[in-house]
C-alpha cells in the first residue's frame, strides 16, 4: 500500500497556490505608475469636459 505524503506536501503546494492567485489577480494591471497616469488623464479630461460645455 502507497504511503500517505505528509503534510508538508499540502502545505508546499497551498503555497505555491496561494502565490500563482495573487499573481492572476493583478495580472491586468500591470505597473501601478501606468495605472495612475490613466486615472490623472480621465480626471484632466472630465475637467476640461466640465470647462467647455
Amino acid at each position: 500500500m502507497a504511503r500517505k505524503p505528509d503534510k508538508r506536501v499540502y502545505v508546499r503546494r497551498n503555497r505555491a497556490r496561494r502565490k500563482l492567485q495573487k499573481r492572476r489577480v493583478w495580472a491586468p494591471i500591470t505597473r501601478r505608475k501606468a495605472n495612475a497616469l490613466q486615472e490623472a488623464n480621465l480626471r484632466l479630461l472630465a475637467e476640461l469636459e466640465r470647462q467647455l460645455g
